[in-house]
């Protein structure tokens, strides 16, 4: 049979404040992503998205939910990367969905940011090899993305690519079951918003479906459904 991996066994009190400071955060998110900061000139938007209180519950769910899941995994260093990998999910979504357009400004600085807390949480586990998976996992994920982006440009764009690069970081750093989790849950979702959109007739077969956000979702799925055959 298969089972899920429950959480980590971390003190109530912590995955509430977690929760009360991402929503903290995440509201003071939703206030500077409301100004359209992000917009250039070539983006063809229309009005500014009005609710701009969602990233605080979103982001206040998230880091709780990454508390009780993580909690003091590698001596509670493994936090800070996942923590901001999801205050970067809200600043995501919240763009690709207005402007169908992940900002390399957010993008690109995160590879440095989570190879630095990626390396210290290496060092608070104590395996060298967490580090090394998660870089091959990079690698290998970058390049399918890439390949797929070379044979069908129209359907997942190079800010897709760069994003999966991430993805592939962060969850190869807990496994390589992890990551292809995520890829897959990533695509799952993607097809499923897709289809559903296409039958509401909310878009076309020709139209621009912004991909981000159900990649960072799957990502969040394959934390969130971890499983493990069990005979």
């Amino acid at each position: 049979m298969i089972v899920r991996v429950a959480g980590a066994g971390t003190p109530v009190w912590f995955v509430v404040l977690l929760g009360v400071v991402g929503l903290v955060v995440g509201g003071l998110t939703g206030r500077r992503l409301a100004d359209g900061g992000y917009r250039t000139e070539y983006d063809e938007a229309g009005a500014l998205p009005r609710v701009w209180w969602w990233p605080a519950p979103v982001l206040a769910l998230l880091w709780a939910f990454l508390g009780w899941r993580l909690g003091d995994y590698a001596g509670w260093a493994a936090l800070p990367a996942f923590l901001l990998f999801a205050w970067l999910t809200v600043g995501l979504v919240w763009i690709d969905a207005d402007v169908h357009r992940l900002p390399d400004g957010l993008v690109l600085p995160a590879y440095p940011a989570l190879l630095v807390l990626l390396l210290v949480a290496t060092l608070g586990l104590g395996d060298w090899r967490a580090l090394w998976r998660a870089l091959a996992c990079l690698a290998v994920v970058f390049g399918v993305f890439f390949l797929m982006n070379l044979v069908s440009p129209a359907s997942l764009g190079f800010g897709d690519v760069k994003l999966s690069g991430l993805i592939g970081l962060l969850l190869g750093w807990l496994g390589v079951q992890e990551a292809v989790t995520g890829v897959v849950a990533g695509f799952l979702v993607g097809g499923v918003v897709a289809l559903v959109m296409l039958v509401a007739q909310r878009v076309g077969l020709r139209s621009h479906i912004a991909y981000g956000p159900s990649l960072l979702l799957g990502t969040f799925l394959a934390l969130a459904f971890e499983y493990q055959l069990v005979a």
